[in-house]
């Protein structure tokens, strides 16, 4: 154990013996963060795996920094359906332990198989639009969708609980006892699955008696009644029960006289009752398939009503399976979210690389020219096609590292400005504002190097959002300034300085220049009111 203040070696004393800090609360918060580390280990040895799930997570909140129970978590959610919740745990784990980790070899065995990794995707999709049917009151969708969910991923114990959960609604407790046990020998001490199972049995018991449950719950194991069975030695025995055997000429006699009176009983009292009862039988075996028949005609009529939906569905997929394959597919994308985050981890400083690779993950539609990107625009990963773990690492580290390339882009197009590389600084004051729509430095400086280079268009469009929508900065001033003196378009024609501005921007437009036609209007109505008030001020 090592000291929590300078991490030396700690001795058996109270106190650490290079920086003197005192250790008995350490002591006891790693101990207890180890008990529940080793609770955690033993509820998943015996499939208890919800059980492993709440004591790993309580060893992670007094120490984080314990590697065996992270990676023992990520293993649990693994067999429990859960991928996306494993690899996120894996990933952290290697981010405190870069080397010698065999999170390592959990991540390789699931990139290594990107058939797997979509099914598991696709299967997370499937449960989430079971669950919106479910929410809307279209039971049977959702039980569809969750039994396509449980074919594609098996050990999906939240699937298995949503299943039986929908079957107990619709008073089908047979079938939703059968899927809360199977769901059982995944996670064998799962309470809500138990819970599920409890209100399973008593409606079964309510409905078709007590004797009907014990027979479902003894069936496939009932013991044979008629032998018995013992050990002896290294040997088993089984003996029929009154396996005696008599001997004698009586038995003969006995068993004839037993079999005439027999016979006789048969014919005259037992034969009449037997056609009776097998009758009855017959007509209420009759009735049983009348009513299933009933029952399945009604089924019919009712999968045939979602047959549109299914369809639509089916069309759906097949157009995002372009998506999923291929370069832009899910497997591709989670490889772009892990080099991200291992160049985060590898190279802290290197915000403009991580920056580039998360640049790679789709995530919304953004104009192609960056004077269009709205302030408040945020991007945002779609949480249809993405897991909530994707959603929270993209985010854990772009919220780090996008305000650093941000000002990385901002001080090396400044730079470039200053040493008349006006085209290299525009692309990087781009980059910058497409990071940061709302930063006022990036703007103005990438307005300046428009107009140093000559494009008086663009120029005159960063101007014009300064001044519009950052009037509280401390550039919209020198920006106002600019568009009022015909600064942004000074350079647009060497033979015609000082000219009128809207006649330059006229043949900005015959030159084929893009021009944004709000921005030029805002910038010649805020160059007539200068001149209005400097005619009216000459008048005075």
């Amino acid at each position: 154990m090592r000291c929590f203040n300078c991490g030396a070696e700690l001795t058996s004393n109270t106190f650490c013996t290079n920086c003197g800090a005192d250790i008995r609360e350490y002591r006891r918060i790693i101990w207890t963060s180890n008990q529940y580390y080793n609770d955690g280990l033993t509820k998943a040895r015996v499939r208890d795996l919800s059980g492993a799930v709440i004591s790993l997570r309580a060893c992670l909140k007094l120490n984080r920094t314990n590697i065996e129970a992270r990676n023992l978590l990520g293993l649990v959610y693994f067999e429990m359906g859960e991928a996306v919740s494993a690899f996120s745990e894996w990933v952290v784990s290697k981010s405190m332990k870069p080397d010698k980790n065999i999170a390592d070899d959990f991540m390789e065995t699931i990139r290594s198989n990107p058939t797997r990794l979509d099914t598991i995707n696709q299967s997370i999709k499937k449960y989430n639009q079971a669950l919106l049917y479910a929410r809307q009151g279209s039971l049977d969708l959702a039980v569809i969708q969750l039994k396509k969910v449980l074919q594609m991923n098996p050990n999906l114990v939240v699937a298995y609980e949503l299943l039986g959960l929908l079957y107990l609604q619709s008073e089908e407790f047979t079938r939703a006892r059968r899927i809360l046990l199977q769901a059982l020998r995944i996670d064998r001490n799962n309470t809500r699955v138990l819970y599920y199972l409890q209100e399973a049995e008593e409606g079964i018991s309510a409905r078709y008696g007590d004797d009907q449950l014990a027979k479902q719950k003894k069936q496939g194991s009932r013991a044979s009644s008629d032998a018995i069975t013992y050990t002896s030695g290294n040997e088993t025995i089984i003996q029929p029960v009154n396996s005696g055997e008599k001997r004698g000429s009586s038995v003969l006699l006995n068993i004839a006289i037993g079999a005439l009176i027999g016979a006789g009983l048969i014919f005259f009292l037992v034969l009449p009752s037997r056609v009776r009862k097998a009758s009855a039988e017959m007509n209420t075996q009759l009735k049983e398939v009348s009513d299933e028949l009933t029952v399945k005609n009604a089924d019919i009529e009712e999968q045939n009503k979602t047959i549109e939906a299914l369809q639509a569905e089916n069309n759906e997929l097949k157009g995002s399976l372009g998506d999923l394959a291929g370069s832009s597919g899910m497997a591709e994308r989670y490889d772009f979210l892990a080099e991200a985050a291992l160049n985060y981890m590898r190279n802290p400083d290197d915000v403009t690389g991580t920056e580039a690779l998360l640049g790679r993950i789709p995530v919304g539609e953004v104009s192609a020219n960056s004077l269009s990107i709205s302030l408040n625009s945020v991007q945002t990963l779609d949480p249809s096609i993405y897991s909530q773990a994707f959603i929270n690492l993209y985010n854990y580290i772009d919220n780090d590292v996008a305000s650093r390339a941000a000002r990385t882009y901002i001080d090396s197009g400044k730079e470039k400005l200053e040493n008349n590389d006006y085209q290299g600084a525009v692309e990087d004051l781009l980059k910058a504002t497409e990071i940061n729509p709302a930063s006022d430095e990036a703007w103005y400086y990438l307005a300046e190097s428009y107009k140093e280079s000559g494009d008086s268009v663009h120029a005159t469009q960063a101007y014009s959002r300064i001044v519009n929508e950052m009037g509280d900065s401390e550039y919209a001033e020198k920006a106002r300034s600019n568009l009022s003196n015909g600064a942004a378009t000074e350079n647009t024609d060497d033979n015609n300085n000082g000219g009128d501005t809207a006649e330059q921007i006229q043949e900005g437009n015959a030159a084929g220049n893009e021009q944004d036609e709000d921005a030029i209007a805002q910038a010649l109505a805020l160059q007539a009111l200068e001149t209005a008030n400097a005619g009216a001020a000459g008048t005075e």
